[in-house]
């Protein structure tokens, strides 16, 4: 994790109300060159969102007929990690439905919005029931991919650790950590910036071995990715970054 993601998690992990969460992930979203900004618990217009998205605009997702059929909120609701979506992407996408192509058009006619990235967010309880975070971009497919090579982690980070705080604000909670000491160790280390390799050696033990511990862990919290458990341990406090 670099020094500017830290400092957002940092600056997330201690905001007051919801509000102020989407706040800082929209400011940090766009920094990082996203031109739309879309968090949101649920499909439906009374679920909380911070978003760059005109009023209007929300409605007309949430209206869309068959909204639940696009493979971009299809993954989302089935806790994909992330989906990469856009007019170009999903050109020769044999998943893409019309839905998905309906709502890329729109976003691209109005909002200059040409590829996306999708992360699903999980419930309190680690369920996957339709949050997530949207960011939209205006590169077209290639530069979208290799910007997404690039910076696609610390987005996932930036993304989990607000809605983490969204839902602790919302009343459901920080949890105790269910880590073990090793756990706890790898995941400390992930936030001080060591890559695996350098984890293995500070640690004394095997590649193999980190891996073990990472897949269990991921497992124990019910997340997809390292950086979701890693923006979980820190919104928990489990660990210091």
């Amino acid at each position: 994790m670099n020094l500017q993601l830290l400092d957002f998690v940092e600056q997330v992990g201690s905001a007051p109300t919801a509000e102020l969460a989407g706040q800082s992930l929209i400011a940090f979203s766009c920094k990082a060159g996203a031109k739309v900004v879309h968090a949101f618990m649920g499909t439906g217009l009374d679920h909380f969102r911070a978003t760059t998205l005109p009023g209007w605009a929300v409605e007309f997702d949430c209206a869309m007929p068959g909204l639940l059929t696009a493979h971009t909120v299809a993954a989302v609701r089935s806790g994909q990690p992330r989906v990469l979506w856009g007019e170009e992407l999903d050109r020769d996408n044999p998943r893409a439905t019309d839905v998905s192509r309906r709502l890329a058009q729109f976003r691209k006619e109005h909002f200059g919005q040409n590829s996306s990235v999708s992360f699903a967010m999980p419930d309190a309880d680690g369920r996957y029931r339709g949050g997530g975070v949207g960011l939209g971009f205006e590169d077209q497919a290639a530069p979208f991919l290799q910007r997404m090579k690039e910076s696609c982690g610390a987005l996932a980070v930036a993304s989990f650790a607000a809605h983490s705080r969204m839902l602790i604000l919302s009343g459901q909670g920080a949890q105790s950590s269910p880590l073990s000491k090793r756990q706890g160790e790898i995941l400390q280390l992930l936030a001080a910036g060591f890559q695996l390799g350098a984890i293995a050696d500070r640690l004394g033990i095997a590649d193999t071995t980190v891996n073990f511990h990472l897949a269990q862990l991921k497992k124990k919290l019910n997340v997809k990715t390292k950086e979701q458990a890693l923006a979980m341990a820190v919104m928990n406090d489990w660990v210091r970054p």
